[in-house]
C-alpha cells in the first residue's frame, strides 16, 4: 500500500515534470533516499499508486485519441506517464572499438 509520503512525491513530480529526486526531498524524504530515486520508482506502493492514477488503459485510450485527433501535441506528458510507470525507456549502446560499429536504440523496448 502507498504511503502518505509517495502520494505525495508522486503529486509533486506531476507538478514539475518527472523531477523524482527534488519531489523525494519536497515530500519529506531525507536527502541520501531522495539521491537514489528509484527507492521510491521501484518501490510496490509507488507502482500501485502509479497504477491507480495512470492505469493502463487510460494510457492507451489517451495515446489513441491523440494519434486519431492530432490536435495539440500531448507527447510529454503521455512520455511522462509511461516512464513514471516504468514502461518506457531510452538508452543507447554504442561501441566504438577503432570504427563506429553498432549503434543500438531501444526505445519503449524496440530496438531502432
Amino acid at each position: 500500500m502507498a504511503t502518505i509520503k509517495q502520494k505525495r512525491a508522486l503529486d509533486i513530480m506531476v507538478e514539475n515534470g518527472g523531477n523524482v529526486s527534488r519531489a523525494m526531498m519536497e515530500a519529506g524524504y531525507s536527502p541520501n533516499t531522495a539521491k537514489n530515486p528509484q527507492k521510491l520508482t521501484e518501490s510496490e506502493g509507488f507502482r500501485e499508486l502509479c497504477e491507480s492514477y495512470l492505469p493502463d488503459d487510460m494510457l492507451l485510450r489517451a495515446l489513441s485519441d491523440d494519434i486519431e485527433n492530432k490536435e495539440g501535441n500531448r507527447k510529454a506528458e503521455l512520455e511522462l506517464a509511461f516512464k513514471l510507470k516504468g514502461k518506457m525507456t531510452e538508452k543507447a549502446d554504442i561501441n566504438l572499438s577503432g570504427n563506429l560499429k553498432s549503434i543500438l536504440v531501444v526505445k519503449n523496448g524496440i530496438y531502432h
